[in-house]
């Protein structure tokens, strides 16, 4: 199974928005402790936060419901899914320079807007023909087949834009 590569999907999930705004509070305030490791430096910051297992409790609980989503959604089972995430925080300025998931085995990639200020930087896919332009909003899950390019525009509002990347693959039976 994998998704088209020039494909996308985007979806508001029906996540309570004080979870939200709870995980964007611990997540805001994170301690050196709960960060397992960083990595894409670019432009003058990571662009991935690792975090240590149960670092901030309730992203489990969010992690939880996109994996069922995307089960239900791409008919990949639960018990066989592998899921990969970090966490993506763009301050004001920041951007996520142009990449793509297709290093490995995955077949999903996605990402869930836990905030997202208005002008905080849209997600641009390229695919063959178009360039698809995708406005944040908190709530949001965008998946993309790992093989289409994207980045994130320049964060211009005054506030931290908070998400979570995550890419998702088949385990062998």
């Amino acid at each position: 199974m994998s998704i088209e590569s020039d494909s996308y999907s985007d979806f508001t999930m029906d996540i309570d928005s004080h979870l939200n705004e709870s995980l964007s509070r611990q997540l805001q305030s994170l301690s050196e402790e709960q960060i397992r490791q960083q990595s894409h430096f670019f432009n003058g910051r990571y662009e991935n936060i690792y975090l240590n297992k149960n670092a901030v409790p309730e992203l489990d609980r969010v992690l939880q419901i996109i994996k069922h989503h995307i089960s239900e959604h791409y008919s990949i089972p639960l018990d066989r899914m592998k899921f990969g995430f970090w966490l993506n925080k763009m301050l004001a300025g920041d951007m996520t320079t142009r990449h793509r998931h297709d290093d490995d085995d995955e077949v999903l990639s996605g990402v869930y807007y836990i905030t997202a200020p208005k002008n905080s930087g849209n997600l641009i896919l390229y695919a063959a023909n178009e360039t698809i332009e995708i406005e944040p909003m908190a709530g949001k899950l965008v998946l993309f087949s790992p093989s289409l390019e994207h980045e994130v525009r320049q964060n211009c509002s005054t506030t931290a834009r908070l998400s979570i990347g995550f890419n998702a693959g088949i385990e062998s039976p």
